[in-house]
């Protein structure tokens, strides 16, 4: 059993520290004061456990003064001396040693002796504790009752008064009287006020110094000698941190990964978060750990999903270590690529920072990671579509996994360039995709700024981010019965300002564009004349029309694209289906497709959607996932057109021939194709 107090001196002295496996300090302010709260009114506060050990293992001292932005400092114990390392309450504790014996961004923790009033509500904070600078506490102090007005809103009868928390270490029980006595005297404080900063005084002395079961330790391998054969070993230890964070909360999958590559990998801790800093600069990209990582496994061909049991093998550890550089330069020129050849300065744009990944792996395996100039277009066009019809969105890990697996991978091991029909059939054969309009309808930020070009990475003025804003206010389009989805349509979106977009307000477009100079609406595709309540259908169908065929035209998009991977006839040059090869794509589909395209081939003129659910038993979000296994089939016929279509609008399916629907029959009946 060990008092708060106790702990924090054993961190003091460096015999309490952290293993490499845990994550950095993420707790706010407010929830240290809050935690303090809760120590004061003697609440328990949870359980700290802690591995003694001797082993030689990479660990880092607790942060005493805290920077958001400070970079970590690693060390091993080559002497094995004795230490504690922290497996699960780190937080709670570097929150502890942050608030007593050093500083928030500056700041130090002061504590309101004045506070500890009773409330009826016991979610309130009874006593107050803030991070303040030295002026901000004198201030406060030197506004005695006064500040009390700002403290507790409409209430100026509570004084306050706030002093470093630390200092009340170095007080013994004598001076403590004396402060008291000196303080009442100061405030001219009532009975109960001065009661109150004695009771305070010892209270805090109780819970931090005395109370050994407001945080209790739970300490592994105590007392045991350092050659017991009894002591847990490094991989125990492991286990034991993955599973505490895998029936909590506080780790996400990314973490633990991050965790046991720094158990095996030391040098990651140190070298994953720089390289992060250093690519992160200049650009709203936000790549954190989580995307590093991923991209990490899909170069290694471990795929794109987190398993943890990947990370038990040594082998797979030691190839994730030496891909890491060159995954690094890999995402370099990924990032690159994207804000220099498809104009986009963040990853949000594209949907999600999984589109990019795919990216990655392409550069990984091209010579020095740069992309041949004879596919800057295809991956162009490859990217952009991705990034608006936004597949990555939902079910990322598996779909960025298989995307790779079968389209990339085989592309580069038959060093093949950039197989762009291929992605655009996989795209299709996850998201049902109509008319090139609805790419822009999917993902409309994407689509305004490759139209507006308004750049996406960080300003210094705040009122200078981009925002999207209606070009006819909603507010007077509702109240004139316009349908919601031509009120919130993609052509009635532009991107401005946030501060033209405050003082935009509703006003009525004519008058609020017509400062607006005639080549920034130009480059915007707004026609002038067209602004006009009257005119708005007409105004919606040029601008789409014009959005459309500008965005194709930036992408490289011909009107072919439409007919590949979209269930077409197979005009336009591509190879119709023979019954042989079509009994061979038949035996690479998923039953759950096969059974599908059975449903279908029993009304291949007009099948319902409808008709596909009843069949089946399956949602029809169900039904869209399960056909995904056509287009992955399809990829071992490239020549091949897909073997129906699907009208979003009528909701129907259809063989795109006849002779499709009694093969269909015939191999889901067991016979052969003829």
């Amino acid at each position: 059993m060990s008092s708060i107090l106790a702990l924090l001196n054993q961190i003091q002295t460096d015999e309490i520290v952290l293993p490499g496996i845990q994550r950095d300090f993420v707790w706010s302010e407010d929830r240290v004061a809050k935690l303090l709260d809760s120590i004061m009114r003697g609440y328990p506060v949870g359980i700290v456990l802690l591995w003694e050990t001797y082993s030689d293992i990479q660990h880092r001292r607790f942060v005493r003064d805290y920077q958001p932005d400070g970079q970590q400092t690693f060390n091993d114990n080559p002497q094995r001396r004795r230490l504690k390392l922290v497996l699960d309450g780190q937080q709670r504790l570097q929150s502890l040693y942050v608030a007593l014996y050093g500083t928030y961004e500056g700041k130090i923790l002061h504590f309101d002796l004045l506070s500890g009033r009773e409330s009826d509500d016991l979610s309130e904070e009874k006593y107050t504790f803030e991070f303040l600078d030295r002026k901000e506490a004198e201030l406060r102090n030197k506004a005695g009752r006064k500040i009390g007005q700002l403290t507790y809103p409409g209430d100026a009868d509570k004084p306050v008064h706030f002093i470093p928390a630390s200092k009340l270490f170095s007080m013994g029980a004598a001076e403590k009287k004396d402060y008291a006595r000196r303080l009442t005297d100061e405030l001219e404080l009532g009975t109960e006020d001065s009661l109150r900063v004695e009771v305070n005084l010892a209270q805090f002395d109780r819970c931090i110094s005395v109370d050994e079961n407001i945080l209790k330790v739970s300490t592994i391998d105590e007392n045991l000698a350092s050659a017991s054969p009894y002591r847990k070993s490094e991989a125990d230890v492991l286990e034991i941190f993955v599973r505490i964070n895998r029936e909590g909360t506080p780790l996400s999958r990314a973490d633990l990964i991050f965790s046991m590559l720094k158990l095996n990998w030391k040098e990651s801790a140190e070298a994953i978060p720089g390289f992060l800093k250093s690519v992160n600069q200049g650009n709203s990209f936000d790549l954190d750990i989580d995307f590093v990582v991923r991209s990490l496994f899909a170069v290694s061909d471990l795929g794109a999903r987190f398993d943890l049991d990947l990370l038990r093998r040594r082998s797979n550890v030691e190839r994730l270590q030496s891909n890491f550089e060159a995954c690094c330069d890999a995402i370099r020129s990924a990032v690159d690529f994207i804000q220099q050849e498809c104009w986009c300065q963040s990853s949000a744009l594209l949907g999600t920072s999984y589109t990019i990944v795919p990216l990655v792996y392409w550069l990984f395996r091209a010579p020095r990671h740069e992309v041949d100039k004879a596919e800057v277009a295809d991956l162009r066009k490859g990217i952009l579509l991705i990034g608006l019809a936004r597949p990555f969105t939902r079910y990322g890990e598996a779909r960025v996994g298989a995307y790779v697996r079968g389209a990339l991978k085989p592309a580069r091991d038959a060093q093949l360039p950039f197989p762009v029909r291929d992605t655009i059939s996989w795209v299709r054969s996850w998201e049902i995709v109509g008319p090139f309009e609805d790419l822009l309808r999917r993902n409309h930020p994407l689509a305004l700024h490759l139209i507006q070009r308004r750049s996406t990475s960080h300003v210094q003025y705040s009122h200078n981010a981009p925002e999207i804003d209606h070009i006819f206010p909603r507010a007077e389009l509702r109240k004139k019965g316009v349908p919601e989805d031509k009120v919130n349509h993609f052509a009635n979106f532009w991107v401005l300002a946030q501060g033209k977009n405050r003082n935009k307000s509703d006003q009525h477009p004519a008058k609020y564009f017509k400062d607006v100079p005639d080549a920034e609406l130009k480059r915007a595709l707004i026609d002038r004349s067209l602004l006009d309540y009257r005119r708005y259908s007409t105004f919606i169908e040029t601008r789409t029309e014009a959005m459309v065929s500008e965005i194709q035209r930036q992408i490289g998009w011909t009107g072919h694209e439409e007919k590949e991977g979209s269930g077409s006839s197979g005009k336009g040059g591509r190879a119709d289906w023979t019954a042989e090869d079509f009994a061979s794509f038949w035996s690479n589909l998923q039953p759950d497709a096969q059974r599908i395209l059975a449903v279908i081939a029993k009304q291949p003129g007009a099948c319902a959607m409808e008709k596909v659910t009843g069949a089946t038993g399956w949602t029809g979000l169900q039904v869209a996932g399960r056909l995904s296994s056509v287009g992955h089939a399809l990829h071992l016929f490239k020549d091949r057109p897909y073997p129906y279509q699907w009208d979003k609008r009528a909701r129907t399916f259809k063989l795109v021939d006849s002779r499709y629907a009694d093969w269909v029959l015939k191999l889901a009946n067991g016979q052969k194709s003829t």
